[in-house]
């Protein structure tokens, strides 16, 4: 029997195993669930992170045993096919276990898929999505004629605003605003803002506003603010409307210069608003994303670089970020179309990222949290809306 001064604290035993186990050591970045710190294990059985299986191919010196489809373990040398390189279950779920116990995703669990809309016919290369707190209806962008397509919360279709010519051309987003009366839709047709009222289940065209370079991204801070992201000039806005009609009062900057703004969401708790943008990529590299936040001032608070925050991480890796949503209770989640993944990345004050979804989607395009721990994914690779729920939380089909 060891004595209590011999024994091992658990604490000191996890902190070990963390810096020992659960590290590559080649990055001294930790395992996780994201596509790039997946462990990976060579062949000759030693583990490195996928992101620096990548570099190891693209290492100078090795340009012949990459073109041979082989990489050379950093530790013994030996090589081995890429082909081999599998991940390493045991350290990832290793990995997962101790993320797990200190912190938790929306709602207290992992988010399990519960109903499916949608499907090929019913929506065509859908973009965008809102849904409307009171009612529990989904507003979605899309192609085709019927550019703006309703549904109710257990997916029936609700009366659109109809195919009439000139109404939606190329619409690329939506959010709710005026307490659920009102539907804003960035048109990149014709480079403008739409606005529909919404009344007895049916959404008709009211006001159209101009002068914008190429609107993108928008959602509601308030039931009468739209917050709004212009690709195109490098801006990020809030346009006040005027209720119940929709006409444009104001038109605000809170950021200019920005690099190629798309998708922002804005926190109900703090007033924060969070942008992503689209740098251009290096020549021969993965597009990366930039994630900025700014306060309810308009005040630069935090920027992630990939999945590094400030200051920059010693191996940032690119984030295909394709969605953005902030839950009830702060959370910041991100889409990442690339891998089909969505990722939560925690609070402002707390900020750590962990994968919440990594099956059953395939190209998610735009997130929406409802208050009940529900969350709702638009997946542009097979049309469908998606609906997730944690433990505890209703059923949306069943409503």
């Amino acid at each position: 029997m060891c004595s209590a001064g011999g024994e091992r604290q658990p604490r000191s035993l996890v902190r070990d195993i963390e810096l020992n186990v659960l590290e590559c050591k080649v990055c001294f970045e930790r395992f996780g669930s994201s596509p790039a710190r997946r462990p990976c294990a060579l062949p000759c059985g030693h583990a490195v992170c996928r992101h620096c299986v990548s570099a190891l191919c693209r290492r100078r010196g090795q340009e012949a045993a990459a073109a041979a489809g082989q990489v050379e373990c950093p530790f013994c040398r030996r090589l081995g096919l890429l082909s081999l390189a599998a991940d390493c279950l045991p350290l990832l779920q290793l990995a997962e276990l101790l993320a797990g116990a200190g912190s938790e995703p929306p709602g207290g669990g992992r988010p399990e898929l519960t109903a499916v809309f949608g499907g090929w016919g019913r929506l065509l290369n859908p973009r965008g999505l809102a849904v409307c707190g009171s009612s529990g209806a989904v507003a979605v962008v899309q192609d085709g004629e019927q550019g703006l397509g309703l549904f109710e919360r257990g997916g029936r279709p609700l009366p659109g605003p109809g195919p009439g010519a000139g109404r939606l051309r190329y619409p690329l987003d939506v959010a709710v605003a005026g307490g659920g009366r009102l539907l804003v839709v960035t048109d990149a047709g014709d480079s403008s803002v739409k606005v529909f009222s919404w009344r007895g289940g049916r959404a008709e065209l009211a006001l159209t506003h101009g002068g914008f370079g190429l609107p993108w991204g928008l959602d509601s801070g308030s039931a009468e603010r739209v917050v709004l992201t212009d690709w195109a000039r490098g801006s990020l806005l809030q346009l006040t409307l005027q209720l119940p009609g929709g006409a444009l009062l104001k038109r605000e900057s809170i950021c200019e210069r920005l690099c190629r703004p798309r998708e922002v969401a804005v926190g109900r708790l703090d007033g924060c608003i969070h942008v992503v943008e689209h740098p251009p990529a290096s020549p021969g590299q993965r597009t990366g994303r930039r994630l900025k936040t700014f306060n309810s001032q308009g005040q630069l608070v935090r920027q992630m670089d990939g999945l590094g925050c400030s200051p920059p991480s010693p191996s940032p890796v690119p984030l295909g970020v394709s969605a953005i949503a902030v839950d009830a209770k702060g959370n910041v989640l991100l889409a990442d179309g690339d891998s089909g993944t969505v990722l939560c990345v925690g609070t402002l004050d707390k900020w750590q990222c962990r994968t919440i979804i990594d099956r059953d989607l395939v190209r998610p395009v735009a997130l929406a949290c409802t208050g009940d721990d529900t969350l709702i994914v638009l997946d542009g690779g097979d049309h469908t809306w998606k609906v997730y729920t944690t433990r505890g939380a209703p059923n949306p089909s069943q409503s």
